[in-house]
């Protein structure tokens, strides 16, 4: 009896993480407004260009990081281990390339301007018609606005 209740406990636990794990493997997984967000942390360096097709080759996109999810990412990069994730900046999944000033996600909902996202203390987004491409930039968290051609890492999001 006693093994029937061992064998009956281990399946129920195999099961419940089964349909717990949301995520594939090596994506991290956020919740926000209820929701799962799997979230994948692109240790190498690249263009947003590149990035985003790295992210797509993925099944996902560049990261969409709205509401508290921002704030969730930026302790989770905290949290991790000396140099797992050093780096200037992160790609995002937002660019005002089709419309100078008008900054928009990937799946085309506006990026709101201004705090709490935007770095507030010189006026990001201040990159004009150079700086087209969103990153969360680590120093300081915030987003900022950059060229194109910069090479850092990115974050893809299913």
């Amino acid at each position: 009896m006693k093994w029937a209740t061992t064998l009956a406990v281990a399946t129920a636990a195999v099961c419940l993480a089964s349909v717990q794990a949301q995520c594939p493997a090596a994506f991290v997984e956020f919740t926000d407004d209820g929701s799962t967000i799997c979230l994948y942390f692109v240790k190498s360096k690249a263009t947003w260009s590149n990035m985003r097709d790295i992210c797509e080759a993925m099944s996902s996109t560049l990261a969409k990081l709205d509401g508290d999810l921002h704030m969730q990412v930026v302790q989770y990069i905290n949290d991790q281990p000396a140099g797992d994730l050093d780096t200037d900046a992160f790609w995002l999944g937002g660019s005002d390339a089709a419309k100078e000033g008008s900054w928009v996600w990937l799946d085309g909902t506006e990026i709101p301007l201004g705090t709490p996202h935007w770095y507030p203390c010189n006026g990001q987004p201040n990159g004009g018609t150079q700086q087209n491409y969103l990153a969360l930039y680590t120093p300081d968290y915030y987003f900022h606005s950059l060229e194109e051609s910069r090479q850092i890492m990115g974050i893809c999001r299913i």
